[in-house]
């Protein structure tokens, strides 16, 4: 069973009530630098130790789940009920936060020591000590996954990142001209129809990500859509992406439609699914 320890001391001033958790899997050992998931949780928590209570959001047990075991640390912040990040970023006008992985893996590495935790974790305080980070986010986590990857290129620590991990959790704004989105045209489609799709669309989180994919070709990035009618809607942003990925030739971007999967249903199975292949 995985060992979970949980941090009240870092405050990411989200309106949440301060609660990190950190997990690492059964038997796990330290390396010569640590390898980081970072995990965003979706809308309507309040704790992230409730969100693990969850059958489905616990990830705990994933961690245990590939052969050989990932020596890997999972991350968990406690995000606002609006899955709001604060310092983290995740805003609705999609605002690129400052140094923000800079400043709360630090805090994070730091406040998991004072627990002295057994088996022994190794410190990340600094981003030499750091191998591999990976982005994962499931529904409204999404939008905090893609602030802290515009990062990259401006913090030690984003740059370090391998791969980002979506799990049915592009959506558009909450409100406004954002938060509907409009079908892409055929990936074959002329010229024409493109640029005008995109010059409308240019602020909306597909594209914003299809041009982070364009300009951070090294990362591997993974979307899984719940497509079916037990989705959480997802299906036409990631679509687009889609379409943007294959007219850009965009060879890193995988998304995949799962129309039997429900919304929460997701997670786990393709969470374990990108750990097993993860390469450390």
């Amino acid at each position: 069973m995985a060992t979970d320890y949980y941090l009240d001391h870092i405050d990411l001033k989200n309106g949440a009530k301060p609660l990190t958790a950190v997990c690492v899997p059964s038997g796990f050992k330290a390396g010569d630098k640590a390898n980081l998931i970072l995990f965003l949780h979706g809308t309507g928590q309040t704790s992230i130790r409730d969100y693990f209570q969850q059958t489905d959001h616990d990830l705990r047990p994933s961690l245990d789940s590939p052969n050989p075991t990932k020596q890997v640390i999972l991350i968990a912040p406690t995000l606002s009920e609006g899955a709001q990040g604060g310092i983290l970023g995740g805003d609705e006008a999609d605002t690129i936060p400052t140094g923000a992985l800079q400043w709360y893996l630090p805090l994070v590495s730091k406040e998991l020591q004072k627990q002295k935790p057994n088996p022994p974790i190794p410190e990340f305080d600094d981003p030499s000590k750091v191998d591999k980070i990976v982005l994962a986010a499931h529904s409204g986590g999404g939008k905090v996954m893609l602030a802290l990857a515009r990062t990259r290129g401006a913090d030690k620590y984003a740059d370090k990142i391998v791969e980002c991990w979506g799990f049915d959790c592009l959506y558009g704004q909450a409100h406004g001209a954002r938060s509907t989105p409009t079908p892409a045209p055929d990936p074959k489609a002329p010229q024409p129809q493109w640029t005008a799709w995109e010059s409308a669309q240019k602020a909306h989180r597909e594209t914003l990500w299809a041009n982070w994919l364009r300009d951070n070709s090294g990362v591997e990035f993974f979307l899984y859509c719940a497509s079916g009618p037990r989705g959480g809607g997802t299906a036409i942003r990631s679509t687009n992406l889609d379409k943007l990925a294959k007219r850009r030739n965009l060879t890193k971007a995988h998304v995949v439609f799962d129309g039997a999967a429900t919304h929460d249903g997701i997670i786990k199975p393709r969470f374990e699914e990108r750990l097993q292949a993860l390469s450390l």
